[in-house]
Order: C-alpha cells, then structure tokens, then sequence
C-alpha cells in the first residue's frame, strides 16, 4: 500500500482520480487487488489533503458499481464462452462454481449484496448473477445498497484516522463480516421498531366493542 500511496502522492488531484477509479474498476472486474486497499488509499490522500474527501468518495463509489456492473454484464452476455477458456478454468473452478451456485440456491439474490463483503467470491458471484439472468435492476439494487454501507466506511475511515493509517488497515482486514454484521443488527432494529409501532397503532385503532345490555342499563 505504501508505494501506490507514495505513486499518488506525486500525481495532480484529477490523475488520482482516474487512477482510482481505474484501480477500482479493474478489482470490480477480477483483478486479485484488494479493492479495500484502494478504497484505504483515497481516504489517506484526502486526509493528506492531496484529494477532497466527497469528491473522490463519489470518484470510488460510481467506480465500485460500474466495475461490479461490468462483471454482471459479462456474466448476461459472454458466461457459458467465458467459462470454456482454460485460463478462465483455473480461476473460475467448478468447485468454485457449485459453491457459487449454492449460495444463489441458499440466499436467492441476496447474495448479490453478502458478495461485497466476500472479496474472494465477489466477481464470481456477481458474473454467475448475469450467467443465471437475474434481473439487472435486482442486481443493481443489492449491489447499491452493499456499497452505501462498505464504500463510505472505508474511505471516510481512513480520511478521519488517518493519523493511525496502520491500524485502520489492519482493522479493514478483518472487517468486511463486520460491517455486513453491523449493518444486519441495525436494519434488524430498524425493523423491530417498525413492527412494535404497527402493533401498537393497530391496537390503538382497534374498534371498541358495543356495550352489553347490563351495561346500558
């Protein structure tokens, strides 16, 4: 990570920009880069106030899903072709395909949003999400929703700790369950608080018995 730091140091402001978002793109695309690290770096650099904070969240967030994006493209239009390269074979295994395949069995298209905390299966799951035509607004409502909870945690992170940079990469190494973890208790909150204030309104609104005989007398 040092020495991509020290690289973008160097450039303007808009060159790492595009730098990172090509990086990103890439990783959305398979290349073994932790896309984390990438993530890492743009909120160092705004901490080091070589690149502004929002801007370059905005840069690595369009970047993550057009990255992700193109794997499910390429998954819809070119998967069984893809599949028979031998190149593809050693990658794309077919144990790693069964294991693939079961997690859509298991979870349906759920796992489009598990898959960004997964980073040795995410271009896996999200290509199979395109070879098994899962609906392409299906796919970009899970995979948005997983990046609005990883993307901002990272870069804002290490924008605001970046005096500790060492310990909010050794942090983002064991995070990604984490986060999914995180943000599974506090949508299962959110959830709770919805259901106890339904109830609560469907007994308030519950319509009062008539008053028996005895009673009116």
């Amino acid at each position: 990570m040092d020495w991509l730091i020290n690289h973008l140091s160097t450039l303007s402001s808009s060159s790492v920009y595009w730098t990172l978002g090509g990086i990103l793109i890439l990783c959305g695309l398979g290349l073994p880069i932790p896309e984390d690290i990438a993530l890492i770096c743009a909120g160092y650099l705004a901490h080091l106030a070589v690149v502004d904070v929002h801007t370059v969240f905005l840069v690595c967030f369009s970047t993550v899903l057009l990255g992700d994006s193109l794997a499910f493209g390429m998954g819809w239009r070119f998967g069984q072709a893809i599949l028979r390269w031998k190149s593809t074979q050693r990658y794309f295994t077919p144990r790693k395909q069964r294991r693939v395949r079961a997690y859509f069995r298991k979870f349906g298209s759920k796992v489009i949003f598990i898959a960004r905390f997964l980073p040795g299966l995410r271009f896996s799951i999200f290509f199979s999400a395109g070879m098994l035509r899962v609906r392409p607004a299906v796919f970009v409502i899970y995979d948005t929703l997983a990046a609005v909870v990883s993307v901002p945690a990272l870069v804002y992170l290490a924008y605001y700790f970046g005096d500790h940079i060492d310990r909010v990469i050794a942090w983002s190494r064991r995070s990604e369950y984490g986060i999914l973890a995180i943000f599974l208790v506090g949508v299962g909150f959110v959830v709770f608080k919805i259901a106890k204030q339904r109830r609560r309104h469907k007994s308030c609104n519950a319509p009062v018995a008539p008053p028996t005989v005895n009673e009116q007398n």
